[in-house]
């Protein structure tokens, strides 16, 4: 009997180094083709009979202390799962299986190697005048976190960033989508700000995958027009949340000018501390439309999204924002007002 060979990691994911040159250079890279196009459309397949079983629950976020529900947005937690599966259950996942076990953390796996690839490389060839983001250092013996999502329409993410600080030891984000029938005007682009930089859309095209920095690239999801499908592996590293990371204190605060603080806080994760005053509105903004829905979906869901945000919750969310805002504000207002003049400048020079 012929046995077939199983293609290695690298093709099978379209990782390259050139994809991880991005990463680190950019803080973040799209891959486009990422999976081969019968494990895309198999995954989907799997997911959607996942969902049909009742497996896919409401998604909820934490703001403010309280857990807000995402109207239109569900989710399967892969990571809940373990080896205490029944046999019913293994069989109900099938090729998510296969991700769980063997291509999620053969991914880690492959990133950690590529990563470790590109330092080797850097000290042996001339230094580059561009700042890169430091390694990942990447757990490569924990398993990732791995999540189903569906989004039936309606739905967006509002700016956040998904390591936000302790306990949590997420380092890299990578978000693969399954929608073979997306086209321009369905919705549902991620978007991603690095700090103090121009912001980046992405459609979210079958079998790409983005790839970005989980505690130092703020980003949100578009509201969705029509069903949108994807998953994320969250890789956690050995170096992630380190006290110089997450204490703004004096002694990080001696600049010699705005050029350096710029320059120190679009490296740093502690750009998790200023962001949501540097970008208030745009925070606001995308919280509350998140919270409400963009549309009406279709029957049930329609009628339970319009009804589960009162007036009320929401005057709630704007002074929790608020408050959060100018607990900020008020003790590093000439760093907040000039990292605010820049912002507006950059987008100025890009609407132009």
């Amino acid at each position: 009997k012929t046995m077939t060979t199983k293609p290695t990691l690298s093709t099978e994911l379209g990782l390259t180094p050139d994809a991880i040159a991005q990463l680190r250079n950019n803080s973040f890279t799209v891959v486009d083709d990422f999976l081969p196009l019968d494990l895309a459309n198999q995954l989907l397949s799997d997911a959607d009979n996942l969902n049909s079983n009742g497996h896919f629950k409401q998604h909820y976020f934490q703001f403010g202390g309280s857990a807000l529900a995402k109207p239109f947005v569900y989710e399967m937690d892969l990571s809940a799962l373990d080896g205490r599966m029944g046999d019913a259950m293994n069989n109900n996942l099938g090729s998510w299986k296969d991700m769980i076990d063997d291509i999620g953390p053969e991914f880690v796996k492959k990133v950690d190697d590529l990563d470790k690839q590109f330092d080797d490389a850097s000290t042996t060839t001339t230094p580059s005048t561009t700042t890169t983001t430091p390694a990942l250092s990447l757990d490569i013996n924990a398993r990732p976190a791995i999540k189903i999502q569906l989004n039936t329409g309606g739905g967006s993410f509002p700016w956040h960033y998904d390591n936000p600080g302790p306990p949590n030891l997420r380092a890299l984000t990578c978000v693969v989508y399954l929608n073979p029938t997306w086209k321009d005007g369905d919705g549902g682009e991620i978007v991603l700000w690095p700090f103090l930089s121009k912001s980046t859309m992405v459609s979210p095209l079958h079998r790409r995958a983005v790839l970005f920095y989980s505690d130092r690239v703020l980003h949100r999801v578009l509201p969705s027009k029509k069903r949108r499908v994807c998953f994320t592996i969250w890789s956690p590293g050995t170096n992630v949340n380190s006290k110089r990371d997450v204490a703004l204190s004096k002694d990080v605060l001696q600049f010699t000018s705005y050029d350096q603080a710029v320059q120190f806080f679009s490296q740093s994760p502690l750009q998790r501390v200023v962001s949501r005053a540097v970008y208030s509105e745009e925070y606001l903004e995308s919280l509350l439309e998140c919270i409400e829905g963009t549309r009406g979906g279709d029957g049930e869901d329609a009628a339970s999204a319009s009804e589960s945000v009162s007036s009320a919750e929401k005057e709630r969310v704007v002074k929790q924002h608020n408050a959060s805002v100018m607990s900020i504000v008020s003790k590093l207002r000439p760093l907040i007002d000039e990292f605010r003049r820049r912002k507006e400048c950059i987008e100025n020079e890009h609407a132009n």
